[in-house]
């Protein structure tokens, strides 16, 4: 059985983005997971639950669920033989709703590919890039010529032949951008024959867009904002078959108008003792001095019942959650649920293994002048429905969910120093200035894992500066076994 898998990314500038996806079970059984984020925030960034709460976490944060993608490598889809062809020949141009999910998936298929072939690649050597690029540039050659082949008839379909063209469109758009992608990291710019190569197919798939009227072409002379947007638009139209509806609402409520209402019960035994106190003592209840205390017995209820509240509603995120989430399908139908939760805490509360595994050095002690960082943590928890996601996809091998979560720092660093400062080298004649950054570490522990099985870890560490993200690190701790 499959367990859950996690990658940590760099999204953008300031967002960190987390991706977990999660096996589908067999028909008829349901399959849990959870996965927890500690966030481990040096003293000096000043983030706190005083000026940092959960509303401000859940607005710095995103989430998408989607199912996952099949994964076929490029090449299995460049010979044009492979089930996700044959699936979008044999789809009925006249059903537009089975033939648009067929274009959509095969869309998705088509972008998955491209994405893991140019990664692959990514992490050859130089001369094997070389020669792995010229692959990729005739895989996708092939892809295009043996896709456009299925074309339908525009007089005859003319609402299923639009679509096409978009599909096309976005397919030609994406397979441009890895290429682009290979020739800007692989060393094919400085290649002369590898550039006149990528040159000459670049240069006549833009004409094919052309040709098309497709709006979706570069210019020199232009922002070019119309080329990003439409890109933009196309991939989520494209990708929209696989993404999932997901109803939010408030997680709690009972829990929290029981602890509500103890306070306030608390408050009233306050008051009412200091009734039956009075009574026993005196006999002339309705004097100067019975109301004076009643008065002060009154205002101290109210403060006990706001104290007792606060307490109660502070604590009540660690035995339930925030939020609670229906998880369904484009047609209505549940697929799961999730719950969401987040908290703050002290390091004498966490797990001893999160605490061996932020292993933290006498340095970043000093750095803080204190033993603890401000541990903020977010806790989810997935059910999927075995019988809800059997027949959905089947056709397309769809075997798992992936929920994709984007976390802001923006937040994070707005009591950050200058990011660069000067720093001065002498080699004992001469003195020259440098420029070094400025950074702050946030560490992130994650733990996740199914109903049923062991809980696996695995630790990053952000180094942020005033300007964002600067890089995402994978922390290794000895003697911890880590994915």
């Amino acid at each position: 059985m499959r367990d859950i898998s996690v990658t940590v990314s760099r999204h953008d500038k300031y967002q960190v983005e987390l991706k977990f996806i999660c096996p589908m079970q067999e028909e008829k059984k349901d399959g849990s997971y959870h996965f927890e984020l500690f966030f481990f925030l040096p003293r000096n960034l000043a983030v706190s639950s005083e000026n940092y709460d959960s509303r401000d976490f859940y607005n710095d944060f995103s989430e998408y669920i989607r199912f996952q993608t099949p994964q076929v490598s490029l090449e299995e889809l460049a010979s044009g033989e492979h089930n996700a062809f044959l699936r979008l020949k044999n789809s009925d141009p006249d059903n537009i709703d089975e033939y648009g999910k067929s274009l959509k998936m095969f869309c998705s298929i088509v972008k998955s590919a491209l994405r893991d072939s140019s990664a692959v690649i990514s992490g050859m050597d130089e001369v094997s890039q070389l020669l792995a690029t010229r692959k990729f540039l005739a895989d996708g050659q092939s892809l295009l010529r043996n896709f456009r082949q299925l074309s339908p008839e525009g007089k005859k379909y003319p609402e299923s032949s639009e679509l096409f063209d978009l599909a096309d469109e976005f397919i030609s758009l994406t397979v441009h951008r890895y290429i682009f992608r290979l020739w800007r990291t692989s060393g094919a710019a400085a290649d002369p024959r590898m550039h006149a190569e990528i040159a000459a197919v670049t240069g006549q798939e833009m004409e094919y867009r052309a040709k098309k009227n497709f709006l979706s072409l570069p210019q020199m002379d232009s922002d070019n904002s119309q080329l990003v947007y439409r890109e933009s638009a196309l991939k989520k139209a494209m990708a929209g078959v696989l993404f999932l509806n997901v109803e939010t609402r408030k997680a709690g409520v009972l829990l929290e108008n029981i602890l509500m209402g103890a306070g306030a019960a608390v408050a009233m035994i306050f008051v009412t003792a200091i009734s039956f106190i009075w009574a026993g003592l005196l006999f002339d209840q309705f004097s100067l001095s019975f109301f004076v205390i009643w008065v002060i017995a009154y205002i101290f209820k109210d403060r006990i019942k706001a104290g007792m509240q606060n307490y109660f509603l502070r604590h009540r995120s660690r035995y339930s959650y925030d939020f609670q989430q229906k998880i369904r399908d484009g047609l209505g139908n549940d697929v799961g649920m999730c719950r969401e939760g987040f908290l703050y805490c002290s390091e004498a509360e966490l797990d001893k293994k999160i605490v061996k595994l932020r292993d933290r050095r006498t340095l970043s002690r000093l750095e803080n002048a204190s033993l603890k960082d401000n541990v903020m943590v977010f806790r989810k928890r997935i059910e999927l429905s075995g019988r809800g996601c059997s027949d959905i996809h089947r056709e397309f091998d769809v075997n798992g969910v992936v929920d994709i979560l984007r976390i802001s720092t923006r937040h994070w660093t707005y009591k950050m120093d200058n990011p660069h400062r000067m720093v001065y080298i002498s080699d004992g004649q001469k003195i020259s200035a440098v420029k070094a950054n400025r950074d702050y570490h946030v560490n992130l522990i994650i733990r996740y894992g199914r109903k049923g099985g062991e809980d696996k870890f695995q630790r990053f560490r952000l180094i942020l500066c005033r300007d964002g993200i600067r890089k995402l690190e994978k922390v290794t701790v000895p003697g911890f076994d880590q994915p």
